[in-house]
């Protein structure tokens, strides 16, 4: 569900480039997030293929990857491009965590 919302968020500032709703869609783009992140370090914490120390520098590891790759990536894309072009791509991967969270099986 958060993936949706991601994607949700990211079109409306997309398709809707005016102050009232690409607020509303960063809202909704923060709300998703938001929870994904505790869904993600809980799991990590239960893992049974590494201890959770490990599991959880790995994904806090991860987290701050995305934080140093990630807004590069976008201004990079939005150079080549624009920066429509580089929230869209975003808001598909935002779906695609939803298509990943199905692939997950949780125990």
């Amino acid at each position: 569900m958060s993936g949706i919302v991601i994607a949700a968020g990211l079109l409306t500032a997309v398709l809707f480039p005016y102050i009232v709703p690409a607020t509303i869609g960063f809202l909704l783009v923060g709300m998703g997030v938001s929870s994904v992140v505790p869904l993600v370090y809980g799991q990590a914490g239960k893992s049974t293929t590494m201890s959770p120390g490990v599991a959880l520098a790995a994904v806090s590891t991860i987290g701050f990857l995305g934080f140093l790759v990630g807004p590069p990536l976008i201004g990079f894309i939005a150079q080549a491009a624009s920066l429509r072009w580089s929230f869209t791509l975003i808001a598909v991967l935002g779906f695609c965590t939803t298509i990943l969270a199905s692939k997950v099986k949780i125990k």
